[in-house]
């Protein structure tokens, strides 16, 4: 590659989300100087990005903690006083987030100026916008205050315009929006009128323009903006600006979740009922977990982890609707950043819980790669209790139609009575067993989603129980040996219709 002024060229690194054992990072280079093509890479760390995490380059290769990466396609020219990202999951190492050093461009160690910007515990987005040098900017403003009606909230914000030079042949704009509605705003996108083209945009895309009428969406890292945060994005084009943006129509998605301030990780919520709704719209906040390989063993409903095809069909609730485990084998329709561009929702098996979140879900990565893109780490995410058809097959092979499964616990004996249940439409609220009188004896819900029947009294051979939901539907699994010391599933054919 031939480069001028590459001492011109420099690098930001910052960490935008982070979780127990990984995070989620982004490198920033700016060009300061003349075009840059086909360029590349190398950097020292003692992270490992993880196998196809990484969105902006490619990894050429890595011997040791040496990397070196390569442009995609959208990004092996960066235009003077332009900059481009690369975006990529990593390990922490001993816990702790670890910068690159020694990062190279083009095997010219003097062209790189480097800054690293420490991490923070909760999401950062560094918006960089170069401005040009030995210019005067000019004072052209429009100051307009937008309400704009979605489904459920208005979107309060100021969006501002700002002529950064404006001369014969072309211009430099930006444009600032302020989030004042009191929540996050996420997946935004701005429609103006505007008589100039547009020729290059940075820290947003041009998703339409139709004769000057602009439709601008986010970048891939700054889809959301919390409340009271100020984004600007920047871009120039054609001709000397004489009227300016305007018409402006801001549209998204406002989320107020107990975790989207500080800090992901909170034990309480005023605004969220642990007793679930069907079809109830909720809001939360969504992380990823390894599911094939969960921390706490079975998780926390002491179901078997599914195949590895099967994984994107399982999450772990907030420690709220967790409710004792009474969460436990619900099913839920998931839609994240992916289904408000589009895609159609997903649906979820409630496997887990997550102890230190009090809204939303932690989700297996597989899940939560058809909600959003890995690298966001955390995002906003609508979901709501459903009950799944008969043909529905969950994350065990088994279809709804075949009725409710009852999973076998081998430490049963006549001396201790314990049934785990499965597959079932709705979440269960209790479990009887009809003694040879005919009356109901309540078996007693432990942590691991067991029910439990209390007392130490032998019981024999198959027994009759009374499943109830959590919307008061009963259905009787007949002749059910809860005692033999067998982990055999039992599939009964019963299941609770629909409500």
């Amino acid at each position: 590659m031939q480069t001028s002024n590459n001492n011109l060229i420099r690098t930001e690194f910052s960490v935008k989300t982070e979780w127990e054992q990984g995070f989620s990072a982004r490198l920033d280079i700016f060009n300061e100087g003349e075009i840059v093509e086909d360029w590349t890479i190398e950097f020292q760390s003692e992270f490992e990005i993880k196998p196809g995490e990484i969105w902006g380059a490619e990894i050429v290769s890595q011997e040791g903690d040496l990397y070196i990466l390569k442009p995609v396609d959208y990004n092996e020219t960066i235009d003077s006083q332009q900059g481009t990202s690369i975006f990529f999951n990593a390990n922490k190492v001993n816990g702790e987030i670890l910068s690159p050093t020694s990062i190279v461009l083009n095997d010219d160690s003097s062209a790189i100026k480097q800054t690293i910007i420490e991490p923070v515990e909760e999401e950062v987005v560094e918006q960089t916008v170069i401005e040009p040098i030995e210019e005067e900017v000019v004072e052209q403003t429009i100051d307009s205050s937008i309400t704009e009606t979605t489904t459920e909230e208005e979107i309060e914000a100021d969006v501002n315009f700002t002529l950064v030079k404006n001369w014969d042949s072309g211009f430099e704009g930006k444009i600032s929006i302020t989030n004042n509605t009191g929540g996050n705003l996420d997946s935004w996108s701005l429609e103006f009128d505007f008589p100039n083209q547009i020729n290059n945009i940075w820290d947003a895309e041009i998703e339409e323009n139709a004769d000057g009428s602009y439709v601008i969406t986010h970048a891939a890292w700054n889809r959301e903006i919390v409340a009271g945060e100020t984004l600007t994005f920047g871009f120039t084009g054609n001709n000397s600006v004489t009227s300016e943006p305007q018409n402006f129509d801001l549209d998204g998605s406002v989320f107020n979740s107990a975790s989207r301030s500080d800090s992901i990780y909170t034990y309480s919520n005023d605004d969220l009922e642990s007793e679930l709704e069907l079809g109830r719209e909720y809001q939360g906040r969504a992380t990823f977990y390894d599911a094939a390989n969960p921390a706490g063993g079975l998780g926390a409903s002491g179901y078997d982890v599914p195949m590895q095809s099967e994984l994107h069909k399982v999450v772990a609730i907030n420690n709220i609707q967790w409710n004792g485990s009474e969460a436990s084998g619900g099913f839920f329709e998931v839609s994240g950043p992916k289904q408000r561009d589009g895609a159609a929702p997903i649906t979820v098996q409630v496997v887990d819980y997550l102890y230190e979140r009090a809204d939303g879900f932690d989700m297996s990565a597989e899940a939560f790669e058809k909600v959003a893109d890995p690298i966001d780490g955390v995002v906003n995410i609508e979901y709501k209790l459903i009950a799944p058809g008969d043909d529905y097959v969950t994350a065990y092979g088994y279809s709804i139609g075949q009725g409710i499964v009852v999973e076998g616990i081998d430490q049963t004996n006549p001396y201790y009575a314990a049934v785990r249940l499965n597959n079932h439409r709705y979440p269960i609220e209790s479990v009887d067993l009809i003694t040879n009188g005919g009356n109901l004896v309540q078996l007693e819900r432990e942590s691991d989603n067991r029910f439990v029947l209390e007392g130490n009294y032998p019981l024999y051979g198959g027994q009759d129980l009374v499943v109830t939901d959590i919307f008061g539907q009963q259905v009787t699994l007949d002749d059910i040996d809860i005692t033999n010391g067998s982990s055999a599933d039992i599939v009964t054919g019963e299941q609770f219709e629909l409500v």
